[in-house]
């Protein structure tokens, strides 16, 4: 009996965790997609979810809440997660400012872009600031130029819209 009821929860916790990822990314795919993937995504993610129903109406309350409660959570981050992995690359700008008083943090993020073949562009000058403008194609650049600039001031500006 106890082995049953384990093993009734675990199914309960992956089918309401799954659930919780398909309303994300039919969300997304409603507000970001075309109609009919807007209306392929919600007929799977609702047709998922009432599976999930007839398992709450069949379980206690006091396991039911709590593992509805923690696959939110926990579904939230792995849609997130899926999202990230399956976005295109954008063509970001990243500005930095450098005193000059800290060339010495110029001239090494210069020579870490020319290491990675990251293209860039210096202004000069800016009352007492440097300002190089770096550009990113992929995510891994954009990983490696968050590296390169921990110790400066930077924003960033996506240049590659989806309109």
């Amino acid at each position: 009996m106890r082995e049953f009821l384990t093993i009734e929860v675990l199914i309960f916790f992956i089918c309401s965790l799954v659930a919780v990822v398909l309303h994300i990314l039919r969300t997304i795919t409603t507000v970001k997609g075309s109609v009919l993937a807007g209306a392929i995504m919600n007929m799977v993610a609702f047709g998922f979810y009432t599976l999930v129903l007839k398992q709450i109406s069949n379980s206690p309350l006091y396991i039911s809440v709590p593992l509805i409660m923690i696959t939110n959570f926990i579904g939230m981050y792995i849609a997130n997660w899926i999202l990230k992995k399956c976005s295109k690359d954008k063509l970001w700008r990243i500005s930095a400012t450098i005193k000059y008083q800290e060339m010495k943090n110029s001239l090494f993020i210069e020579d870490e872009l020319k290491k990675y073949n990251i293209k860039y562009n210096i202004a000069y000058p800016i009352t007492d600031k440097i300002i190089i403008d770096i550009f990113s194609y992929t995510q891994n650049e954009s990983v490696l130029i968050k590296g390169i600039l921990k110790d400066c001031k930077y924003h960033v500006i996506e240049i590659d819209k989806n309109l």
